[in-house]
């Protein structure tokens, strides 16, 4: 079948994470003139997962892609910011969640326009869906109307059970133009001594302290494991 990386991980108590095979974010810093590490910063738009919280730019992993081609492409995407123009420094996983389960996206297909009839005509596709379900015959699989503006199905599978998301430190020569777009309220380079200043995600704020400190060893030269 053919899915995507994008849609939820639905952990044993029922908690959900976005991305099916994990996620990534990168941590991206580089220096200001008084010679302070800045940090690129995302401010999460209102409609997305943890909307109006400062973060990582990132997402979901997709597939044939390992975390350090995932936080890239998502920066890439989200900021403008090309991977050619960041040096990966060290790469760690920062949150896990064991898994009951995951919604595996699966997009749809011209024969299954009959299916979506009602929703193809609603005025708002999402709310015709969350009131009136459609399940597919087939494979299960739930309609849901979302990326892209597109509908898709999502497909339930228990074969995952762990879900992580990789935090992938590297840095920049200068400050770069930053470009937001429809998934961000703001972009900046933020002093990393000044972060908690922030409204962070919690997942990010729970994981700065071994973030700075993998930061200081990488860039001091430490050859410890990481």
């Amino acid at each position: 079948m053919n899915y995507t990386g994008d849609g939820w991980a639905v952990g044993l108590d029922g908690s959900r994470r976005w991305g099916t095979m994990g996620a990534a974010g990168l941590f991206l810093t580089t220096c200001d003139a008084q010679g302070r590490t800045l940090v690129l910063m995302q401010h999460r738009a209102m409609w997305t997962n943890r909307g109006g919280t400062w973060a990582l730019p990132g997402g979901a992993c997709d597939v044939g892609e390992t975390p350090e081609d995932t936080a890239l492409r998502e920066t890439w995407e989200e900021t403008g910011v090309r991977g050619q123009d960041v040096e990966i420094l060290a790469s760690l996983v920062t949150s896990t969640m064991d898994l009951d389960h995951v919604l595996r996206r699966r997009p749809t297909e011209p024969g299954d326009e009959e299916l979506l009839t009602q929703a193809l005509g609603a005025t708002d596709p999402r709310a015709e869906l969350q009131a009136h379900p459609i399940t597919h015959p087939e494979h299960g699989g739930r309609a849901v109307f979302g990326l892209n503006a597109r509908f898709w199905w999502e497909v339930p599978d228990h074969s995952a059970t762990r879900w992580t998301y990789t935090t992938v430190i590297a840095r920049a020569q200068h400050q770069l133009e930053l470009n937001a777009t429809a998934e961000s309220q703001d972009l900046k380079w933020w002093p990393l001594e000044n972060l908690a200043q922030l409204d962070l995600m919690p997942e990010f704020a729970a994981s700065l302290p071994e973030l700075e400190e993998v930061l200081a060893a990488v860039t001091a030269g430490d050859p410890r494991q990481l």
